[in-house]
């Protein structure tokens, strides 16, 4: 540390202004780097991905009515539906629990664009009725938990 000091001294007035001015210039540069360049583009990236999940929860909502007024197809047990177009989606069941015509299911964390076609593919293609759904949001954009979903 004196030796930094004895150069420090040892330089002319003007080229102390330089440095220091140097320094300063220094600091900033990297503040902006290494703080606020990363800050804006988490902040941006986070609000493009709720915007997102907004549009997609508005479409849902929207089809909530169609999903639950779809007549079930005759052929094929709700279990069998389920299990099948689960592993074709690549969702994970953690519980399935039959309750008299309809099947009480808790799912896997897993993306809310995966939950919406697989919910789309059930009732257009398997005619099962939607008849009740609990989702809550995890710490990942974009990725929704199932408490539960109550299938008819």
């Amino acid at each position: 540390m004196k030796e930094l000091q004895l150069w420090w001294r040892g330089l002319q007035k003007r080229e102390q202004q330089l440095l220091s001015v140097a320094a300063v210039v220094c600091a900033i540069g990297l503040f902006y780097a290494l703080v606020w360049q990363p800050l804006q583009q988490n902040r941006s990236s986070q609000q493009l991905a709720a915007q997102t999940a907004e549009e997609q929860l508005v479409w849902l909502k929207a089809r909530l009515p169609q999903l639950a007024a779809t007549p079930a197809s005759s052929g094929g047990n709700l279990n069998d539906k389920v299990a099948q177009s689960s592993r074709q989606f690549d969702i994970k069941v953690s519980r399935m629990q039959p309750k008299n015509e309809q099947l009480d299911l808790m799912l896997e964390d897993l993306p809310f664009e995966n939950l919406l076609r697989w919910l789309a593919h059930l009732q257009t293609e398997q005619g099962v009725q939607l008849a009740q759904l609990e989702v809550s949001e995890t710490d990942s954009a974009g990725v929704v938990r199932v408490r539960r979903l109550l299938l008819e």
